[in-house]
């Protein structure tokens, strides 16, 4: 037991804490290596351009639903667009928001929805 307690496990538990502590300092941060950051941007660079081609397709006016990538989802109509960001109406909240192209994670078409009565409603006739 003296072992297991003493000599041996103690000092692999010493040096694992040790290499611990320097982890964090030897993790990649994009501010210290430049070729990683600019990889990065011109990544998002990319998928900004995407998303900005993609909504140039559809007409002003368009009913869309935008999902975010802080994971949120947005319904509402297509306004004017710009070289880095464009206008979008709210139907939860009935505001004017503007976006960036570079925060849109996706763009899909929606169908437009006011109320729960509004859709097709189908009968059935008894005769």
């Amino acid at each position: 037991m003296k072992t297991v307690f003493g000599g041996r496990l103690m000092a692999g538990l010493a040096l694992g804490l040790a290499l611990s502590a320097f982890v964090p300092v030897c993790a990649a941060r994009p501010a210290a290596y430049p070729a990683v950051a600019q990889k990065a941007e011109q990544k998002q660079d990319k998928h900004a351009r995407k998303i900005a081609k993609q909504l140039a397709k559809f007409k002003p006016e368009s009913f869309l639903q935008l999902s975010l990538r802080d994971n949120s989802d947005h319904f509402g109509t297509l306004g004017t667009l710009s070289e880095t960001s464009f206008t979008f109406n709210n139907t939860e909240s009935n505001a004017s928001e503007t976006h960036l192209y570079s925060d849109v994670s996706e763009v899909k078409k929606s169908k437009r929805f006011v109320d729960e009565g509004a859709g097709h409603h189908h009968h059935i006739h008894v005769f």
